[in-house]
């Protein structure tokens, strides 16, 4: 990421610490958010209200990284593995915490468990997923998109499959593609 664009504000892949809170699990939230979402990077050493850089005492940044590595590890579920190290910016240094989208959705704290502990990204806020955004994760990790679902216990008339293969049809012919007609054989296929 750009320089100029990891320190201009914060945003759907941008979120400022100013320091490591007490609590983990305050920052933990971000960073299940970030794997559950298209990722995003974690600075720490930049006050969030004034975007100053305020930096990480030398004596306590490997240490402070070490925190960060462990706190992901015991916290997160499934496994996220940040890429975590430190960046000289105005002659301060700040940890940058790399997070990339996450491919075993959804991703949630362990403490609270998968119904509240899985967040999203929304602008510049990690939010706690409802329960239908949960599913959609679940399947966004199980690699399944909607249009493969099989739709169980929902009637299909004789009517329904004929209309359907005349509006193929009549779409196929607005489109201009070759006419060819559509049976209820190749809709079963």
């Amino acid at each position: 990421m750009v320089e100029d664009t990891m320190f201009s504000g914060e945003s759907k892949n941008i979120e400022y610490k100013v320091s490591l809170p007490d609590k983990s699990e305050k920052y933990m939230k971000t960073i299940v958010a970030f794997a559950n979402t298209q990722g995003g990077k974690l600075i720490v050493g930049v006050d969030d209200k004034t975007y100053q850089i305020v930096g990480v005492e030398n004596d306590v940044l490997f240490q402070m990284m070490d925190g960060i590595a462990n706190a992901v590890s015991d916290s997160c579920v499934p496994q996220i593995i940040p890429d975590i190290e430190p960046q000289t910016v105005d002659g301060k240094t700040v940890i940058v915490v790399s997070v990339e989208a996450g491919k075993n959705r959804p991703y949630y704290l362990k403490s609270k468990g998968k119904d509240n502990g899985t967040y999203i990204r929304v602008a510049g806020t990690s939010r706690q997923a409802f329960p239908e955004k949960i599913k959609e994760l679940e399947m966004e990790g199980a690699r399944i998109s909607w249009d493969e679902l099989t739709c169980v216990g929902y009637p299909v008339s004789e009517e329904a499959t004929e209309k359907l293969c005349q509006d193929i049809e009549k779409f196929r012919k607005k489109a201009g593609m070759s006419e060819h007609s559509v049976k209820k054989e190749q809709l079963i296929n």
